[in-house]
């Protein structure tokens, strides 16, 4: 099939729409695997997310036998196989006649896809317009000569579209949306690692490793579904702050994105200081006693009550627990974790 073909432009944009959708993943994976089956040739069809940090693949949408496939992907050695194939790796789909070994000797084939009396196909990772890694597609048939070539040309010109369609970070982008004054943003993952989040730069503060990724992950998981607190960052002109809100975007079924990470400015901070932040900080953590906040800040007591009591009047808190509630709520806060400036700017 030509690429300017009235049918092959079509499809594309019948898979860039379904990106739009308002449905979830699910629906979103049956749509595009609708789609194919209005062009390509294929008895069975499968479409999975990966989730790298545990090495699996969880499907979203299956037509046709599919049985087979669900449990090799199942089996404990199913993304090594896909590894040593190169079919984790980003590029075009590949034929089952075009894989590096008869396919008896390969698990997939030899032990789940023959028996099931499925001859030919042809297979790809999906990779996002970004170079995310998002999933896998396998469209099988019983004729060993289809998809042949020609259908393998096709599913190339439009893996793209479809990863951009089951790209979760997209979906996480959207919801990321409502803090409107957001600067930059990563997508956490569950390992720790930070990906990107569309429409948003990354930033330094939001590295891999980096304490305010960790003081996000630690607050998220204590529950609810987002957080928000304050970030000292030493620069030529002496210490700043940044806001910092962490959602929670935890499918921990699926796969490994965990929360959506933003920076923005701090805000109106209500006349406190670092100092009195920091101190509220505390106080949320825990730590409620004069002598103990005293001791965690290197401070007086005298010093002491006279932050909490300038804390409370910002705060408009009739006493230190509706304080350290208010603090919680607005983000008012230094963790103590992030006491000391981090040394860091903006790439």
């Amino acid at each position: 099939m030509n690429h300017g073909e009235p049918a092959l432009v079509r499809m594309r944009e019948e898979l860039a729409d379904v990106g739009a959708m308002a449905t979830g993943l699910d629906q979103r994976a049956e749509a595009v695997l609708e789609v194919l089956g209005r062009i390509l040739p294929f008895d069975s069809g499968w479409l999975a997310v990966r989730d790298p940090e545990r090495r699996r693949h969880v499907p979203l949408a299956t037509t046709g036998t599919a049985d087979p496939l669900r449990r090799y992907f199942e089996s404990p050695g199913a993304d090594a196989e896909l590894e040593h194939l190169g079919l984790n790796s980003a590029q075009p789909p590949v034929l089952a006649s075009e894989l590096p070994a008869p396919l008896t000797e390969i698990c997939a084939w030899g032990e789940y896809l023959l028996p099931a009396g499925l001859r030919g196909g042809v297979a790809g990772a999906l990779f996002s317009s970004t170079g995310r890694h998002v999933g896998f597609v396998s469209l099988l048939g019983e004729d060993p000569a289809r998809p042949g070539p020609a259908d393998r040309q096709i599913l190339a010109d439009v893996t793209r579209v479809i990863a951009d369609d089951l790209d979760r970070t997209q979906e996480i982008a959207r919801t990321a949306r409502i803090v409107g004054t957001a600067e930059a943003g990563v997508v956490l993952t569950r390992g720790g690692d930070a990906l990107r989040l569309p429409g948003l730069p990354d930033d330094r503060l939001l590295a891999p490793g980096s304490p305010v990724l960790a003081a996000a992950a630690q607050e998220l998981s204590a529950g609810g579904p987002y957080t928000a607190f304050l970030a000292p960052v030493a620069g030529p002109d002496g210490e700043r702050l940044r806001r910092v809100t962490a959602l929670d975007c935890a499918l921990p079924d699926l796969d490994h994105l965990a929360a959506a990470v933003l920076l923005s400015s701090p805000g109106h901070l209500r006349g406190l200081s670092p100092l009195d932040l920091r101190l509220l900080g505390h106080l949320v953590a825990g730590t409620a006693e004069v002598p103990a906040l005293a001791a965690a800040l290197h401070l007086d007591r005298g010093t002491t009550t006279e932050a909490l009591r300038r804390a409370q009047v910002a705060l408009d808190a009739p006493g230190l627990a509706a304080a350290a509630t208010r603090a919680l709520r607005t983000g008012l806060r230094i963790p103590p974790t992030l006491c000391h400036p981090a040394r860091t700017g903006r790439r």
